[in-house]
């Protein structure tokens, strides 16, 4: 009997390229989905960390002028 040498399943991460910006973008849509969708106190968490990522982006951008 002739022994077959089966390959292995290349998987999603070796068929698509992925680089970090995007997988950065991946994981912050599946904690929005997370916070809205899963715990209570996400949504506060959710709300609270955008409110405040607003805010130092507004300071940042006032004080580089």
């Amino acid at each position: 009997m002739k022994a077959h040498d089966v390959q292995r399943h290349p998987g999603p991460f070796r068929m698509i390229p992925v680089d970090s910006e995007s997988a950065g973008i991946i994981v912050a849509i599946a904690f929005v989905v997370l916070g809205v969708v899963g715990l209570p106190i996400g949504k506060f968490f959710l709300v609270g960390a955008v409110a405040f990522g607003g805010l130092v982006a507004l300071m940042m951008y006032l004080l580089r002028r």
